[in-house]
């Protein structure tokens, strides 16, 4: 069964069909819907609290039941149930989706960085119907725009005075969107002499309704740890990703950078490596990486530098183009950060699905 709500809801689930096997808990419907597409529950629990986007919780239980009328749709109240324990030391719970922050970083520039960012977010939101939202927080160099061909419209300065009143859903009306993917975007200040109106409480305020108003949400930052924007990024994020290549200074940076997460308080699970440019002929091969690093890698880019430039110069990223290896790549990564969106879709094929969590 699938569970929409939070970890209150899943109790409640639990407390009611004592033997049922949950395969996830969404905080959004969208994304429930997905993973119901290749499971098939017998079961889908919503919890009456949840606000679908553009449409009534009656309405959403019935399009899904016309959907797929082989699952029963339960809508429970979870606040009855909730508890008073620490959510972490509850064994045997789920991770509850939904809310994901995905930080893109590296401590050394022209790593690809903002290549990573714009795959790994045009890829996520393919496959959730848009639900995905990408923020570009260099702010001062920032090329989210120009890799997703998105030149004109909005930027997080314009903002700024409606701040301090805007709900998550006005969000929309400032955020470009890229037609192949469906991706939200927040791009960064028009000219760089503007970065300086974005502080850091405009950051952390920005961050707070991306959250709240898409189910992922993706974030593009400078290679700058001393910034306090990069500080307001890190705060926020559910995973860092760790932007390296092959070559000696961005590895000695790379693991810098990991001393200091960690001596930070920041677990290892919430960290991920990911190697950009790999090579084969690299006198660092990905195995020796490892080892240099002290971490497993979430993923490695292949070096493709024609196919690269010939993505950021149509606006498509490569995530969107089947038969790639960088595409290839991009979705093997994602399915590390995001367990249960499925790179079967980046294809655009039905092949057979896992659930959630096997």
């Amino acid at each position: 069964m699938l569970v929409g709500g939070d970890v209150h809801t899943e109790r409640a689930v639990s407390a009611r069909w004592p033997k049922a096997r949950i395969g996830g808990t969404f905080r959004d419907l969208s994304l429930l819907e997905y993973v119901a597409s290749g499971i098939r529950p017998d079961i889908v629990a919503v919890d009456v609290s949840l606000s679908p986007r553009g449409e009534t919780l009656e309405a959403w239980t019935v399009r899904f039941k016309s959907a797929y009328p082989s699952s029963t749709v339960t809508v429970i109240d979870g606040s009855s149930n909730r508890v008073s324990e620490d959510i972490g030391e509850v064994p045997g719970l789920t991770t509850v989706l939904g809310s994901q922050t995905v930080v893109i970083w590296s401590p050394k520039g022209g790593v690809g960085k903002t290549f990573l960012s714009t795959n790994l977010a045009c890829a996520a939101s393919l496959v959730t119907g848009g639900n995905a939202v990408l923020l570009d927080m260099d702010l001062c160099s920032g090329d989210v725009a120009v890799h997703l061909d998105l030149l004109d419209g909005p930027a997080i300065t314009d903002l700024i005075p409606v701040l301090p009143d805007i709900r998550p859903e006005g969000l929309d009306k400032y955020a470009r969107r890229h037609g192949p993917s469906g991706l939200n975007v927040i791009c960064g200040p028009r000219q760089p002499e503007l970065c300086d109106l974005v502080t850091p409480e405009v950051v952390r305020t920005v961050l707070t309704l991306a959250s709240k108003r898409w189910g992922l949400t993706y974030v593009d930052t400078p290679p700058d740890m001393a910034s306090d924007v990069v500080g307001e990024c890190v705060d926020a994020a559910t995973k860092i990703v760790l932007v390296t290549t092959q070559d000696v200074a961005s590895l000695k940076q790379c693991r810098s950078a990991l001393e200091i997460f960690t001596k930070l308080g920041i677990p290892v699970s919430a960290m991920a490596v990911v190697v950009n440019r790999a090579s084969k002929d690299s006198l660092m091969p990905l195995q020796k990486v490892e080892e240099f690093l002290g971490v497993e890698l979430a993923g490695a880019v292949p070096e493709d530098r024609k196919a690269a430039e010939r993505s950021v110069f149509e606006g498509r990223p490569l995530a969107l183009i089947s038969k790639n290896e960088i595409s290839e790549a991009v979705w093997s990564i994602l399915d590390h950060l995001s367990p249960g969106l499925g790179r079967a879709s980046s294809n655009k094929k039905t092949p057979r699905r896992r659930g959630l969590f096997w």
